[in-house]
């Protein structure tokens, strides 16, 4: 299992963060976009404004099936979280980074939406590349506050995005739901 050791990728990335009160306040606020607890509400408010089919429904199931796969990874690598520049406390364990998932798979669901959707091409370009942006300044904030490796962040994304493509194949293209 992960025992929490430094490799020399996180390593060599944590020397390059420079500390700063403005940016800590700024990367807990981006941070908190992938809260358990935010993208819970929001899932709530997409399942009261959204009425369209199953849209709802989908981001809900996808939330819920993610969350148990954080859970279920966590207790598989059972990785010690990092000891160095922690600005911010977190209970549990580091591998993979559960905000950089919830992020991938929340906001990269809405990006397959917003690809699907009616909107105008220079809109979809606009809200994808901002929500991109999203993904992955959160992961960045997860390292950024001490909570978690690079390679914590790196596997999330890539966890996610492929549970995400499986997601999406499985409820747009087998059950056409969407």
């Amino acid at each position: 299992m992960l025992k929490g050791k430094l490799n020399k990728l996180d390593n060599s990335f944590y020397k390059k963060i420079k500390i700063t009160n403005l940016k800590t306040s700024i990367f807990k606020c981006i941070t908190f976009l992938a809260s358990a607890k935010l993208i819970a509400f929001l899932c709530l408010i997409l399942l009261i404004w959204i009425k369209e089919k199953n849209i709802p429904i989908l981001i809900i199931v996808n939330m819920l099936l993610m969350w148990l796969l954080i859970g279920i990874l966590k207790r598989i690598f059972k990785r010690e979280r990092p000891n160095i520049n922690r600005l911010v406390s977190e209970k549990g364990y580091s591998y993979p980074s559960g905000h950089t998932l919830t992020a991938t798979s929340f906001y990269g669901f809405i990006i397959f939406l917003i690809t699907i959707s009616p909107f105008l091409v220079s809109i979809k370009i606009s809200l994808i590349c901002l929500l991109s942006l999203l993904i992955f300044l959160v992961g960045y904030t997860r390292v950024y506050l001490g909570v978690h490796y690079l390679s914590d962040v790196i596997g999330a994304i890539l966890i996610g995005t492929s549970y995400l493509l499986l997601y999406i194949f499985f409820t747009y293209f087998i059950l056409n739901l969407i």
